[in-house]
């Protein structure tokens, strides 16, 4: 395997790892990166040839990145074929993964904090047990406002360095034309 087919297999393996870490298949992460890579729209057949997945795995895979907005699907006029194709810059798709896990983690903690009040006011009836949970709760909902606040301030960063990325781009093309 030549140099470049090393690093582009790392660069899936990454990709991979990420959608594993998320609580996907490594495929997801493998069709994801795929589409990023080639950067043009592609067939589900061009996906399983560039991916070495079969057409239904991919039919799959797709059916899972198209609802979160990660894929998106187009048809060229007067062709039959779908296309796919990645419209977002993977720093919008992590933006958009660490907003949709805070937005998580509040319903979560808020959800947390009612159970939490309705156990204090029952936990005469098991003290042991309701405390036992009472603890449980507190572990996971207390830090949540702390590691929300990080992940705005990472979501804060993440924008600020795509508007640079878009002005320097924009720089570029100027002095390019």
């Amino acid at each position: 395997m030549d140099r470049i087919a090393e690093l582009e297999r790392k660069i899936v393996s990454m990709w991979e790892d990420i959608a594993e870490a998320r609580g996907f298949d490594r495929v997801v992460g493998t069709v994801l990166c795929t589409l990023i890579v080639e950067n043009i729209p592609l067939s589900q057949r061009e996906i399983a040839e560039k991916t070495g997945y079969s057409i239904p795995t991919v039919s799959k895979t797709l059916k899972i990145l198209l609802p979160l907005g990660s894929v998106r699907r187009m048809k060229e006029p007067g062709k039959r074929v779908t296309l796919y194709h990645v419209e977002m810059h993977p720093l919008e798709i992590l933006s958009g993964t660490l907003t949709r896990w805070m937005l998580t983690a509040r319903t979560m903690a808020r959800r947390m904090s009612e159970i939490r009040e309705e156990l204090e006011k029952a936990r005469s009836e098991d003290l042991e047990r309701a405390q036992m949970l009472l603890r449980m709760l507190r572990e996971f909902v207390d830090p949540i406002p702390e590691v929300t606040e990080i992940m705005e301030k990472a979501i804060e960063d993440i924008h600020k360095a795509m508007q640079k990325r878009k002005q320097f781009e924009m720089k570029r093309s100027d002095t390019d034309a």
